[in-house]
């Protein structure tokens, strides 16, 4: 059987239709009941429905709420479990761990085995590392870019400017590309840091900012569509009445 997989993150929507192992992302910028109805005349059946959603309880509520109403009677809410597939958590209450960080994690783990750290590249940029005996080591999380300039605008009365520049490491000479040049450097920096720590650990990159650190020097393997991946791997695996 199909299954439905949604990716709501800080900044945007991503789904799939999970058929046969073949998973094709789609991005989607809506509110969740133009999305629900979108979804029901795509699908056209009451298949499963996986969501990972850092969206928050209210947000949620509304987007489950959407579902239903159309037609998806078989929804579940991803969390993030102490262990799944070899993988274990690190964190004293598992469930206090991304769902979005897990499910990438685990679409890594399934397809590499470790060790690796995997660079989720959105609003915040995080750091996860995972040994090649699946134990998530532990991670870090920061600003990504898009953030760091938004901070620098709200915090500060004399840096403004009107248009934003794009991603650069050269040394600005107006107050927009010498903004640009530092939070970019900043997020690069911030990884290289890591990497030095972890020299033999395999980096996976993902998120919205990931082709953009990429260009500027980032080396690692680019997995657009990893926390799809981990709900498809979860999709596939687990069964619906353990799983919330």
């Amino acid at each position: 059987m199909a299954s439905l997989l949604i990716d709501v993150g800080n900044s945007g929507v991503k789904w799939a239709l999970l058929e046969a192992s073949e998973l094709q992302a789609k991005p989607y910028r809506s509110n969740s009941q133009t999305l629900a109805e979108e979804l029901w005349r795509i699908v056209g059946s009451d298949v499963p429905v996986w969501v990972s959603s850092v969206a928050g309880e209210e947000a949620d509520r509304v987007m489950r709420a959407a579902l239903i109403q159309v037609g998806f009677s078989q929804t579940h809410f991803c969390s993030t479990p102490e262990r799944e597939c070899g993988l274990v958590n690190s964190y004293s209450d598992p469930h206090r761990l991304g769902v979005d960080r897990w499910l990438a994690m685990l679409g890594a783990w399934c397809r590499e085995q470790g060790p690796f750290m995997v660079v989720d590249a959105g609003s915040a940029l995080t750091c996860d590392l995972v040994s090649g005996a699946g134990e998530h080591l532990g991670g870090y999380i920061l600003p990504g870019p898009a953030m760091m300039e938004s901070s620098l605008l709200a915090g500060t009365s004399r840096i403004r400017y009107d248009e934003a520049k794009e991603p650069s490491l050269t040394a600005g000479r107006d107050t927009a590309a010498c903004v640009t040049a530092g939070v970019w450097s900043a997020a690069l920096g911030a990884i290289a840091s890591i990497r030095e720590r972890y020299p033999q650990y395999k980096v996976i990159v993902t998120g919205g900012d990931a082709p953009a650190l990429m260009a500027l020097g980032l080396q690692g393997e680019w997995h657009p569509n990893l926390v799809l991946q981990g709900l498809a791997e979860r999709a596939c695996r687990a069964d619906p009445k353990d799983m919330t």
